[in-house]
């Protein structure tokens, strides 16, 4: 009997969809890349920037069925307010083609990002780094998680909690079955949440950062990333040390356990490929002349090819090749793109209105303080955070609204400090952040003890902390 021809499905196979979507991800890559160190002398670069922008789109499209609902719902918002301002403020449009490739570099930066988790996050040198660090007595404990912490999740970013949680409890379990005393895995898990936190101000290939740096044109990022990451050594100092002083010892002997061997050396390595990296990063900005998101664009998937043959045991014995792994981080880093590239445009279109009702003639003429205008991103930001709103679209509307005015033109350090002390302070302040869910499976809490109780006193004196330095740079600006 004939059979009738099954019907013609629109969504396709997870093996094409990831095909097609490693296919692309390499094209937003190199087009973005080559469009932007070439802007100076290769003929054709702005169409190798209008085809990034242009695949970025079409990257989202395809992944729109497979990414949360925030981001379907901020991508319908992106392309409303497109229409919005072109049918209400065609001046704009200029300042939104900007936005949209501004998004395609977000967007092209989270993909670069997901390459280099893959091998991070099967590396047992990075494992064996993170047990060195409890090779101390208690309090000495604590200090050292607190900062290496911070240290080891600018590569593992959120990983780190989860890793230093297993540890912990690792120890504390060998040790009670030994009959020693035990490790306090709470203390050591928000240890590692804080750091966590503390790297995402000064880490010159995360988000905050790159969401900065982007926004103010008058921002030098080497400078600023050098004053950040000394303000954030010297709170990082005195935060660890509040908590290592606060950690109960019980009276006796203080036994430790010795250090895993080869953990120094891995420390020693790890910490010497965050270096390297940023090095790096700073070196292609400087030579090419390109934005530190750019640089990291190029710097990230290079890291990521040679660190399996730096560590051959993460080499894959399958055929995996190079497409393959830009399909998984690609498909991995799915939701963030598809929320920051319309971010960055609904920000802009927010900015566009703003000025247009005339905020900058009211921050020009003295009626909205800049340090009030500074101090008020600083609070808002982490307040949309506390009462579960999404807080990247706001940090992205104030970045696009303040950066390019006369607060960031005049007081770009200090505006940047702001907005990035708001973006760690966001983080720690909404229980719907992956931090802190992590952080509340990790402790068997809920999120939101997390956030407002077992981790508040940290937040808040991070928030009066950085309100005295940000007063300070923009007294000094």
């Amino acid at each position: 009997m004939p059979t009738t021809p099954p019907r013609f499905r629109l969504s396709t196979s997870p093996e094409i969809a990831l095909s097609a979507a490693g296919g692309l991800s390499l094209l937003l890559l190199a087009s973005l890349v080559l469009g932007k160190i070439g802007a100076a002398w290769l003929p054709g670069a702005g169409a190798l920037l209008t085809l990034s922008a242009a695949t970025a789109i079409v990257l989202a499209l395809l992944r729109l069925p497979r990414v949360s609902r925030i981001a379907q719902v901020f991508l319908a918002g992106a392309f409303l307010a497109t229409l919005i301002v072109a049918l209400a403020l065609p001046k704009a449009l200029p300042a939104m083609q900007a936005a949209l490739l501004q998004g395609t570099a977000f967007s092209a930066f989270l993909t670069a990002l997901g390459l280099i988790r893959a091998p991070v996050r099967r590396s047992s040198l990075i494992a064996r780094a993170a047990e060195g660090l409890f090779a101390h007595s208690a309090r000495a404990r604590v200090f050292a998680v607190s900062l290496g912490a911070q240290g080891i999740s600018v590569l593992f970013n959120i990983g780190t909690i989860g890793m230093i949680s297993d540890i912990a409890r690792n120890h504390d379990a060998a040790r009670k079955a030994a009959g020693k005393r035990g490790i306090d895995s709470r203390a050591m898990t928000l240890a590692a949440l804080r750091g966590t936190l503390l790297m995402t101000v000064w880490s010159p290939i995360g988000l905050g950062f790159a969401i900065v740096t982007s926004a103010i044109p008058t921002l030098d990022p080497v400078r600023f990333f050098a004053l950040a990451f000394g303000i954030v050594a010297v709170l990082s100092l005195a935060a660890a040390g509040l908590d290592a002083a606060a950690t109960p010892v019980p009276p006796g002997p203080r036994p430790q356990d010795p250090a895993p061997e080869g953990a120094g050396r891995a420390l020693a390595l790890v910490l010497a490929a965050i270096a390297g990296l940023i090095a790096l990063t700073l070196a292609a900005h400087r030579l090419l002349d390109v934005s530190f998101l750019i640089a990291a664009c190029l710097v990230l998937p290079l890291l990521a090819a040679l660190w399996p043959r730096l560590e051959p045991g993460l080499r894959s014995p399958g055929p995996e090749g190079a497409l393959t792994r830009l399909s998984a981080a690609s498909e991995g880093m799915a939701t963030e793109s598809t929320i920051f590239l319309a971010a960055a445009v609904i920000g802009a279109a927010v900015a566009a209105a703003a000025q247009a009702a005339g905020i900058d003639a009211l921050i020009a003429g003295g009626q909205l303080p800049a340090l009030g205008v500074i101090l008020a991103c600083l609070v808002l930001i982490p307040a949309v955070g506390a009462v579960m709103i999404p807080h990247t679209i706001v940090m992205i509307m104030a970045a696009s609204l303040f950066g390019a005015g006369p607060v960031g033109t005049d007081h770009p350090y200090a505006l940047g400090l702001a907005l990035l002390f708001a973006w760690a302070l966001a983080i720690a302040a909404s229980p719907i952040s992956a931090m802190s869910i992590i952080t509340g499976r990790e402790l068997g809490v809920t999120p939101q003890r997390v956030t407002f109780a077992l981790n508040l006193r940290f937040t808040l004196g991070l928030m009066a902390a950085a309100a005295l330095v940000v007063g300070l740079v923009y007294a000094l600006d």
